[in-house]
């Protein structure tokens, strides 16, 4: 069953910012790829390539102005003096998903991303 976001189209423009490379983005929502962990849609950095939530307050008018609110703000990022969590390793034969395009894959089947080629952990 294909998501029934993805059938109609608003005609809006939306403008977001690469948290990663702080690039600019601005699309409209014909350009929206769905996956089943982007619900609302995403699309990828022209720069970095990142996968970007979609967001609908990130809708602007003519004039570059926010439509719906202030757009929500990208997480802090750590104090420096904090030490890193350690995450838990994944058990092999367990079910994992790749950090740069979120494709899942089988821990100790792969290497590399079958979607992206990015390197898996």
């Amino acid at each position: 069953m294909a998501f029934q976001r993805a059938l109609w189209h608003s005609g809006l423009t939306y403008r977001q910012t690469c948290p990663k490379c702080h690039t600019v983005i601005q699309y409209q929502d014909d350009k929206l790829d769905f996956r089943p962990w982007y619900a609302d849609g995403f699309v990828y950095c022209a720069t970095c390539r990142s996968p970007l939530r979609h967001n609908e307050a990130y809708a602007i008018d003519a004039d570059g102005n926010y439509v719906n609110t202030t757009p929500p703000t990208a997480q802090a990022a750590p104090a420096a003096a904090a030490a890193p969590a350690v995450a838990a390793p994944i058990a092999a034969g367990s079910t994992a998903y790749c950090k740069n395009c979120g494709r899942p894959y089988v821990v100790g089947d792969a290497k590399f991303c079958n979607g992206c080629g990015n390197k898996l952990d």
